[in-house]
């Protein structure tokens, strides 16, 4: 009788064990972090079929107004942090999925019918604690020790050819492409100023210019969404083929451009960009 009863309460400790980690196991998945961006241009929420019309400006004012429409829209961005009630700040790692890898997402559209991506949703895991989150931030663009290498051995989204300049340019942080009846306009952000004995090589030092953006905003546990803002980014800037920019330090519309992602602005720049939303 007694060897029965042991038996029974072996089993049903197995079968609780087990419970246990299923359980276990479900509550890890459900509290799976999805985050959604969503590109507008002021309160209007923009798509691949979506037209929007730019503000007002000194060099399109007296012209007839484009309705413009956007043909890519990506971004790489890593290194998410959170801050908590308890006023620190913590890593908040990314799952990995076909365009989540090594704590770096690529995000966005690309709209041509024969090559269509499109993924707007951030997955991150789930957080030890239960201190109320107070702030988020994270980096736009590949880090350094990621950026200049081989994409065609690295793994799912380093590996995406249009986000990529070559070895010694490394990635696009950003690429905006628009497309109006008449006109286009490009944006391409990345490193610029690397040094490196030739093109097809890495450079060993950062580069000049690294054009990283660090973006932090209120943020709380509650929080699902996160708007793009593209009227922040054409800001001050006619939308016009001969204003389209890639990264020259040089040029008249890359600094405006610069100027309204926030780069090289004093510690405690709020940008506008992005806005967090629950």
């Amino acid at each position: 009788m007694i060897r029965n009863i042991s038996k029974k309460i072996i089993t049903a400790a197995s079968l609780l064990a087990f419970g246990g980690i299923f359980l276990s196991s479900c509550s890890k998945e459900n509290s799976i972090k999805k985050i959604v961006f969503t590109p507008t241009y002021e309160a209007t929420a923009l798509h691949c079929q979506t037209g929007f019309l730019p503000l007002d400006n000194e060099e399109t004012a007296t012209e007839s107004p484009q309705v413009w429409r956007y043909q890519q829209l990506q971004f790489f961005m890593h290194g998410v942090e959170i801050k908590t009630s308890k006023n620190d700040w913590r890593p908040w790692l990314m799952t990995t999925n076909s365009y989540q890898s090594n704590n770096v997402a690529l995000l966005g559209e690309v709209c041509s019918e024969v090559d269509k991506q499109s993924h707007w949703e951030l997955e991150l895991t789930s957080l030890a604690g239960s201190e109320d989150i107070t702030d988020i931030r994270f980096t736009l663009g590949v880090p350094f020790s990621l950026n200049h290498l081989n994409p065609l051995t690295q793994p799912s989204p380093l590996n995406v050819s249009s986000m990529f300049w070559g070895w010694r340019g490394g990635h696009k942080f950003m690429r905006v492409e628009l497309a109006a009846k008449n006109d286009d306009w490009l944006f391409h952000l990345g490193s610029t100023g690397c040094k490196a004995l030739s093109p097809v090589r890495a450079p060993k030092a950062e580069c000049l210019q690294p054009n990283r953006v660090v973006v932090s905003l209120p943020f709380t546990n509650k929080t699902t969404n996160i708007e793009l803002n593209l009227a922040v980014l054409f800001a001050d800037l006619a939308l016009t083929r001969k204003n389209s920019c890639q990264s020259s330090p040089n040029e008249e519309s890359c600094k405006v451009l610069f100027d309204n992602l926030g780069l090289n602005k004093a510690s405690g720049y709020e940008q506008l960009l992005f806005k967090a939303q629950e």
